[in-house]
């Protein structure tokens, strides 16, 4: 359960106890406990900011308190995807089915129920999926960012962990008040390796893996002093290149399919090899998070964690 409140005649017997400072300290003991469950749920990082830093960045209808009615609280958790073995497989293909364990969604639902029991608070798992085209109800992204996790980089936008990299969000909403971590101060993106490279070939490694210029998706530019000044990233073609299974394909292919006129052509389609995984990429959803990973291949960001024996 919840850490007891001292008793009111312990308060008055300790005359330098002052109310606010026993409850402050209550929050710490909690806020630890929490980021240490949650990371014995199999999480990597985990982090925690006030709902009151969404009012400057997130429009009314995608805040914490628009999802839960008193949120106080979002504490954000973050696990990697493919595994260090994975990143260095020779086949490509090997990424897009495999090492996709999603983790941080099995800590996520953990935390919220521990939070419940233990706290009695009210907390709830922050729905990330879209419901309308590529727009979610609640941003992961924004949410790390918000948590002191990671940064917005030049790679389609993705949230940079200093530590690790790439990873894969989760986040829970509570009514529990919790000590908010601070945001990165720096920027985790452009990594100084690849200021040097923009330097000599006015590109960074993922930019030059996915060119826009070149039919690619990313583009962008640093300034004098080493931070980003623009970015450029096309999300419709590189989720037309890199959502290749999932549910968005599945319509598509289902409303290609009842359309053909050819009895022939319309059977070769349903028993097609790009049939079939399309389905099993519904079915398990594992195949429809990404089948391309090449902007963070080149990325050095998290480049240490992933060099094992």
């Amino acid at each position: 359960m919840a850490q007891i409140h001292t008793t009111q005649p312990e308060t008055q017997r300790n005359n330098s106890a002052h109310p606010d400072q026993i409850e402050d300290s209550n929050h710490e003991t909690a806020s630890t406990a929490i980021k240490a469950a949650a990371l014995s749920f199999g999480a990597d990082v985990v982090g925690i900011a006030n709902v009151e830093r969404w009012e400057a960045y997130a429009p009314a209808g995608y805040r914490p308190t628009d999802l839960l009615p008193g949120a106080c609280s979002v504490v954000v958790v973050g696990a990697r995807g493919p595994t260090a073995g994975a990143w260095r497989a020779a086949d490509p293909r090997l990424m897009e089915v495999l090492g996709l364990d999603f983790a941080n969604d099995r800590a996520i639902a953990a935390l919220t129920g521990f939070i419940e029991q233990e706290y009695e608070h009210y907390a709830i798992q922050a729905p990330g999926l879209s419901v309308a085209g590529h727009q979610p109800p609640f941003s992961y992204m924004l949410a790390a960012v918000l948590s002191g996790l990671g940064t917005r980089s030049f790679a389609a936008n993705i949230v940079l962990n200093p530590r690790f990299g790439l990873l894969y969000y989760s986040a829970c909403i509570t009514t529990l008040e919790l000590p908010a971590d601070p945001m990165l101060e720096q920027d985790v993106c452009p990594h100084p390796m690849c200021v040097q490279t923009y330097k000599h070939i006015g590109k960074t490694p993922c930019m030059a893996a996915c060119p826009a210029d070149e039919g690619g998706c990313l583009d962008g530019t640093i300034d004098k002093d080493g931070h980003i000044e623009s970015v450029y990233y096309d999300r419709e073609r590189c989720a037309s290149r890199a959502m290749n299974f999932g549910p968005f394909v599945f319509q598509k292919a289902m409303a290609d399919i009842v359309t053909e006129n050819d009895s022939e052509t319309r059977k070769a389609k349903i028993h097609s090899d790009f049939f079939a995984r399309t389905c099993s990429g519904v079915s398990f959803y594992k195949e429809s998070v990404a089948q391309c990973f090449e902007c963070m291949r080149v990325c050095p960001i998290g480049r240490q964690e992933r060099k094992l024996k």
